[in-house]
């Protein structure tokens, strides 16, 4: 067997999964709030404190970082690059917390 020596270390391209973000912003927002991974780690579903309301977070077709509550008609676009580092990912997790918590 060969290995593909081309291929960056696993991580090494997108260190951190949708799920990870949704799991953070959830974190943030506090008691009452969780959230749940999609399969594979490329969507997170953000729990409210109302069990009947989540908010899901993915990356769209045209690769565009996409919230959807249950309040929201259509999901809001978040205008971000994929985070590269640790205070990146916390920034844009905070930034999907407060979208989150104006969907509901």
């Amino acid at each position: 067997m060969t290995t593909n020596t081309s291929l960056p270390e696993a991580g090494a391209e997108y260190p951190y999964a949708i799920c990870t973000l949704a799991r953070r912003a959830s974190e943030l927002l506090g008691e009452g709030w969780s959230s749940t991974p999609g399969r594979w780690g490329v969507t997170g579903r953000i729990q409210t404190p109302d069990p009947e309301a989540t908010v899901l977070v993915y990356v769209d077709d045209w690769n565009v970082l996409c919230v959807l509550g249950p309040t929201s008609l259509e999901p809001w676009g978040v205008d971000a690059a994929p985070p590269r580092d640790e205070a990146e990912f916390e920034a844009l997790a905070a930034l999907i917390a407060e979208i989150a918590r104006d969907m509901t």
